[in-house]
């Protein structure tokens, strides 16, 4: 049987956007495993051959062995054998390889290759991925805010959606995230969920993960148990703990030691309370420094230097100190 092309209606994108925004702020694949796939399916396919397809760096042309372009990647949403999901390819080449660990596992076997064992296409199907997550003792989810930032949000291929913003400043996305990955829960809902946290899924480091995001959770959760509107300088800190967090949640970041040592750091500091999270006030810029600590906490060996960690993350505190203005009321 071959793979029947879907193309959704506005129609019918509208009501998947109504059955979504109805869902309750997390909702497991297992609740209603056909809706997640289209949800799932949809949020992909809007963003291959964009600016977030986090998926097409690691799509090579098989002949010349170099990457092949973002502009030639198409997505077509499918039905097969009764389950939902999408076709990637490339428009410039019909003999595809995948460069990342895992990534094959989450594309079907059966009809994505050529006849060499080479890839024509990436067929892709969440109700698969969600079985292959659930034997790792993973759990798979839709989560409502986020996606009605991105896949129902005025999505504009243009514009990356997954770079550092402050919208998941504002939404204090870390509190949010550390919860899911404390209780084994992953989104698939885009490419970087797909890429970054689904391919190469290994339980075998999960416990150690799972007491990480739990010291994360707890740590931002009393940083701001007093204040049901924090400024977006009492949120930096905490956005920064977040980012190390979710490459820890990486495979290729598993138990990474020097992202723990980084962690350990933003969570002491966030526990001194140096910028109260219910002091009113507008921050005038971001701070440089947090690209520098994101930049420690993925440097293999770092740990056996805790003061170069340690001034790193004070000089971010003190940028956003200086960068803040009280606000008068």
């Amino acid at each position: 049987m071959e793979p029947k092309i879907i193309r959704f209606t506005w129609e019918e994108v509208a009501l998947l956007r109504r059955r979504f925004e109805n869902l309750a702020e997390v909702t497991s694949f297992d609740a209603d495993i056909k809706l997640a796939s289209r949800v799932a399916s949809y949020g992909i396919f809007r963003e291959i051959g964009t600016v977030n397809d986090e998926l097409a760096r690691f799509i090579f042309d098989f002949e010349t062995a170099k990457p092949v372009r973002l502009e030639s990647l198409k997505a077509e949403l499918i039905e097969w054998n009764g389950l939902f999901g999408l076709r990637v390819f490339s428009t410039d080449c019909q003999r595809l390889e995948l460069r990342t660990k895992g990534l094959y596992d989450v594309v079907h076997p059966e009809i994505s290759k050529n006849e060499d064992g080479t890839l024509q296409s990436l067929y892709i199907f969440p109700e698969i991925i969600n079985k292959i997550a659930q034997s790792e003792g993973i759990e798979l989810v839709l989560v409502k805010s986020w996606g009605a930032n991105s896949i129902f949000g005025g999505f504009d291929p243009s514009k990356g959606y997954y770079q550092t913003n402050f919208w998941e400043i504002e939404n204090n996305d870390a509190l949010k995230f550390s919860n899911l990955i404390r209780q084994g829960k992953i989104a698939l809902m885009g490419t970087h969920d797909l890429v970054a946290h689904i391919a190469g899924l290994d339980k075998g480091h999960w416990p150690l993960l799972t007491v990480n995001a739990e010291r994360v959770y707890q740590a931002i959760r009393s940083y701001f148990m007093s204040a049901s509107r924090p400024s977006i300088s009492a949120l930096i800190l905490p956005y920064t703990i977040g980012v190390v967090l979710d490459d820890l949640a990486q495979p290729p970041s598993y138990s990474s030691k020097n992202h723990i040592a980084v962690l350990d750091e933003l969570l002491l500091k966030i526990s001194k309370n140096e910028i109260p999270a219910n002091l009113p006030t507008l921050l005038t810029q971001f701070p440089g420094s947090f690209e520098k600590i994101i930049k420690l906490s993925r440097t293999p060996n770092i740990e056996p230097q805790p003061t170069v960690i340690k001034a790193a993350v004070s000089e971010m505190i003190q940028e956003i100190l200086k960068a803040s203005l009280i606000k008068l009321t």
